[in-house]
């Protein structure tokens, strides 16, 4: 073979612990070189043939080795990786190493092992392109410096029939990004679930809690920090000189034992497990006690879940009184959507003469699809 071949062997695997989200494409390059101890006679550098990717032939390749150390040493080599510019504009990631085989052909020799995780896309080399092949002129480099090269333990080792042998290993890494997103977005799910059931546990254990909140003869031990940070109504209730903060505890009589325990839970977890049979109390006790996020997600439970022709009107009323315009106005919508029924039951009749804005605001609606055509 002569000394501008390489021989090249290639295999792909997948690292199944990154759920498929990497590909490795594993590529082996063999590069003999004949008539070693010359060159540097002739030439001051060399070359091999051009190689592409194993799995993308527009990134091309080749490897050169240039005689003399960058400080004007005559008895070594440098061996370079080169990524023609020209080929791709893209980044590609790969892990490579190399090795010069001995006489027995094993790998005795290793400048730098196990180099990881390069990016290629930046010049590491301070050597521009070969002074013998304009095209390549400002490839992308990276190298290994201080071979030795005349030293006579290093011919007798390496050199058979003055041929040099190396061996060039490369891992190419295709990365998923839609897997990497996914993969993040998993990670991200099992935190914030070890996080909730963390903040589950200090609820349920009375250890340094510094305030006690008793719902219908029931205490609970919770802390303040936990509740201001996530109730603006416990914030001020703490930094006022209410007796309550004074006392460290309060009586609450308008919510009972139930909607508390599931307001709790959801303040220190941001879960509620009973949402579908308990969102009318809860979004009431979430207006109360100013907890947004919980409003929003009863909302959302009332109009997805539990709304039908025979609820309407009370919903309608509840979204009213405390100021979830969101379902109020979704409600209405509905309610405008099915109006041959709900307007001849006896609920209509017996609601609407109470809530006489509240009739006005489903007029407004309903003049909005009706075309009502002009008395001469």
């Amino acid at each position: 073979m002569s000394s501008n071949e390489a021989s090249v062997s290639t295999c792909t695997s997948t690292e199944d612990f990154w759920c498929n989200t990497v590909e490795f494409h594993e590529a082996e390059f063999v590069w003999k070189i004949s008539d070693f101890s010359s060159l540097d006679e002739v030439n001051k550098s060399t070359k091999s043939g051009k190689f592409s990717s194993p799995t993308n032939d527009k990134f091309i390749w080749y490897l050169d080795i240039h005689f003399g150390g960058l400080e004007d040493e005559t008895d070594i080599f440098r061996f370079y990786l080169n990524l023609n510019k020209k080929s791709a504009s893209e980044r590609v990631f790969a892990k490579f190493t190399f090795s010069i085989l001995d006489n027995q052909e094993e790998e005795n020799y290793k400048p730098v092992p196990n180099v990881l995780g390069r990016e290629f896309g930046n010049n590491h080399r301070d050597d521009p392109g070969s002074d013998d092949d304009d095209d390549d002129d400002g490839d992308d480099s990276w190298g290994w410096d201080d071979c030795p090269k005349e030293n006579e333990s290093f011919k007798n080792k390496f050199l058979q029939n003055d041929t040099l042998t190396i061996l060039f290993q490369m891992i190419f890494f295709e990365i998923n990004q839609k897997n990497v997103t996914s993969m993040f977005r998993r990670c991200n799910t099992i935190h914030l679930k070890q996080l909730s059931d963390n903040l589950a546990s200090v609820l349920e254990n009375p250890n340094f809690a510094d305030f006690t909140i008793t719902a219908k003869g029931k205490n609970y031990q919770v802390h303040k920090n936990i509740l201001a940070a996530r109730s603006t109504y416990f914030a001020k209730m703490f930094e006022s000189g209410m007796k309550e903060n004074q006392q460290n505890c309060v009586e609450i009589t308008d919510v009972n034992e139930e909607i508390m325990g599931e307001m709790l839970k959801f303040i220190y977890t941001g879960v509620c497990e009973n949402l579908d049979k308990l969102a009318d109390d809860l979004l009431i006790a979430a207006d109360k006690y100013d907890i947004d996020h919980l409003k929003k997600i009863c909302v959302e439970s009332i109009y997805s879940k539990s709304l039908c022709v025979e609820n309407a009107l009370n919903t309608l009323i509840l979204a009213d009184q405390y100021d979830a315009n969101e379902l109020k106005s979704k409600v209405i919508d509905f309610i405008v959507a099915n109006s041959s029924e709900i307007m001849e039951s006896a609920a209509w009749d017996e609601i609407m003469p109470v809530y006489p804005h509240l009739l006005n605001s489903v007029c407004k609606v309903m003049r909005q699809f009706l075309v009502i055509p002009k008395t001469k």
